[in-house]
């Protein structure tokens, strides 16, 4: 017996290729291949049930990419209305990206300065002394574009009744 031959990575002739057929041979899993367990049948009423379920739902998907509301900046449908918001005029919805980049243009901003969304509707101008430190900063103005007081926005109601029909 040579030196290396008691060394990991020497095929001493029990190769895994040699297991997994052995294995296999006797009706066992391979190498690598999870135990699905196995699972009791599923009563008809259940499985006709879990279909009715399925077409339901399809209907209000189908129902809710019918109606999904356009930007009015854009012209582009709105697939992620939950990042969308409210045109500060019309009170259509908007998409987020529309708005800042109107108030992009809308706002001269000089080099150290940075648009950014601070929550509850609003948006503000920020300058940074530093442009690499994002942690010190100071609000040159700030852009109410969603009241806090105001009502809530009509699609907003009809986009969430439809979403919870599809969830």
């Amino acid at each position: 017996m040579g030196r290396n031959d008691r060394r990991r990575g020497h095929n001493n002739g029990n190769s895994s290729q040699k297991k997994n057929a052995s294995q296999k041979e006797r009706g066992g899993r391979q190498h690598g291949q999870r135990h699905e367990p196995k699972r009791p049948p599923v009563s008809f009423e259940i499985q006709q049930q879990m279909r009715k379920d399925m077409a339901e739902t399809e209907a209000a998907i189908r129902e809710f990419k019918a109606h999904a509301p356009v930007c009015e900046l854009c012209g582009q449908p709105i697939a992620d209305v939950a990042s969308a918001m409210t045109h500060k005029d019309s009170g259509n919805p908007v998409h987020f990206d529309c708005i800042v980049k109107m108030l992009a243009e809308r706002e001269q901003l000089r080099d150290k300065d940075r648009l950014t969304y601070i929550g509850n509707g609003k948006f503000a101008v920020l300058h940074f002394e530093n442009i690499h430190d994002m942690r010190h900063f100071s609000i040159v103005k700030e852009i109410e574009w969603e009241k806090r007081d105001g009502e809530r926005a009509a699609w907003r109601d009809e986009v969430a009744g439809l979403y919870s029909k599809v969830k």
